[in-house]
């Protein structure tokens, strides 16, 4: 989800808020009981507001990272990652937005946090080494990639992307396009390894399909870039429309998963199981509900969890095991602007040796990725951004992600970091949206501290951690 906003300083936001000059009254004139200026202490405290002009919606972001929002005629504002409610609405008057005091109250306390220099979040920059070819589809179409790691040459490995115009897309690591199908409006992907179907084992893809409100789920070749159909009877979903999407291979029995998230919040887990006939089919086994709207999600094949990110709250740590109920096992952070602005979107697992390695979160509303420990209760390690590269742009508002910590032949030595891009540029000309590919040590040696390089977790053979 994008909406539009403008990025202007409180100083021009007032300009826009307030009436012609001819209409203008002072706020001390204007004010409704219990209520204040709201651009007037924003102003005062340094902070910087983005506008929506037609949704009316303020997003204002503190010195030190925290962000708010409130819209004209509500009563319920978000600040520092909740949401809460107002004795009374927003109001606009005579141009100026007012708001009751008690918030001015809360804006403040915010304010006077996190204000030492060793409070603030490390972020450093990055650039990526290529970029996929541009989607066919316009407007907010490429979305979610999936690495698929070749097992007899990594260097042939390809990438997996979805297009909500109307597919999925298979790149080679140099970007080029191989392979287009027509399969409907595609959203998030997802791939496994060695999924037992007919006697064989075979790489399997899953992807949300919002045209059809179906997971659908393919053989990949990967030889080939092939995909095929393999479902014996549509998956269809019971949310309103599938949105997210994670596959888990439990280490602990054996079986296969399939998760799939929802625009409300919906949480729905289906076990899969071949047929006999060679197909797959799908039995729904647990269901619960987040609550608002959700879409990054991925599970942890060795520990036995999964991540949801709860785009404008915070990414939720859960069992993945079927059994696991609708209880969270702990937040892991919240989307108060510092280390995560929403949206949060994609998330994604970096396997390193000994059941180490990185989770990362893309946050959508500062263009950044944020980086927590996978093992033990992951701890916040740093941040990083996509920048303009010689000739490669970086990446901003960025959907899904992906990540392998293995080798893939002399272009990716230590494994591969993914990004959809929003805004792709090309020598100052907007361009259909796309795929940018960085190289994972430009990451790790980058951010403070260094990160893991193993380069020989073969997502192939992992190994069950769980208790």
């Amino acid at each position: 989800m994008k909406p539009v906003f403008k990025m202007i300083t409180v100083s021009v936001v007032a300009a826009c808020l307030l009436a012609p000059a001819a209409q203008a009254v002072t706020a001390a004139d204007s004010a409704p009981k219990g209520y204040e200026p709201l651009r007037t202490k924003l102003q005062s405290i340094g902070a910087t507001v983005q506008w929506n002009a037609e949704d009316q919606e303020i997003r204002y972001k503190l010195k030190n990272g925290i962000v708010g929002v409130l819209t004209a005629g509500d009563t319920q504002y978000r600040l520092a990652g909740r949401t809460a409610e107002l004795s009374g609405e927003v109001r606009l008057v005579n141009g100026i937005t007012y708001v009751p005091a008690e918030l001015i109250k809360l804006v403040v306390a915010e304010n006077e946090k996190y204000t030492k220099p060793g409070d603030a979040i490390p972020r450093v920059k990055v650039t990526a080494k290529t970029e996929t070819a541009a989607v066919e589809s316009g407007d907010d179409a490429a979305d979610d990639p999936a690495i698929w790691v070749d097992p007899d040459n990594p260097a042939d490995s390809k990438l997996l992307a979805t297009n909500k115009g109307g597919g999925l897309l298979v790149y080679d690591l140099n970007g080029k396009q191989l392979q287009s199908y027509a399969t409907g409006k595609m959203n998030n992907i997802d791939l496994r390894y060695d999924f037992p179907l007919g006697g064989k084992k075979i790489d399997i893809a899953a992807a949300t399909n919002r045209t059809t409100n179906t997971i659908d789920v393919f053989q990949f070749k990967g030889d080939t870039g092939e995909l095929v159909d393999i479902v014996a009877k549509p998956i269809k979903a019971k949310m309103e429309e599938v949105y997210g999407i994670s596959l888990y291979h439990s280490l602990k029995t054996g079986k296969f998963y399939v998760m799939a998230l929802g625009k409300k919040g919906e949480f729905e887990q289906y076990e899969l199981s071949g047929n006999g006939s060679g197909k797959i089919t799908g039995k729904l086994v647990r269901e619960f509900r987040l609550a608002t709207q959700s879409e990054g999600m991925v599970a942890d094949d060795e520990y036995g969890y999964v991540y949801i990110a709860e785009e404008d709250a915070a990414i939720w740590k859960y069992s993945a095991e079927p059994d696991g109920g609708a209880k969270q096992i702990k937040q892991v952070d919240i989307a108060d602007g510092r280390r995560l602005e929403d949206d949060i979107e994609g998330l994604t697992l970096y396997y390193a040796k000994d059941g180490k390695g990185y989770l990362i979160a893309s946050s959508q509303g500062s263009n950044s990725y944020s980086i927590y420990k996978r093992e033990g209760d992951n701890a916040f390690i740093s941040s990083f951004s996509i920048a303009d590269g010689g000739q490669v742009d970086g990446t901003t508002e960025t959907d899904g992600i992906d990540v392998i910590g293995f080798g893939l032949g002399e272009q990716f030595p230590y494994g591969l970091f993914v990004s959809q891009d929003d805004a792709n540029m090309e020598n100052g000309k907007k361009l259909n949206q796309n795929f940018k590919l960085v190289p994972w040590e430009e990451i790790a040696q980058t951010v403070t501290p260094n990160l893991a390089m193993d380069n020989g977790v073969d997502p192939r053979k992992l190994v069950y951690r769980g208790k």
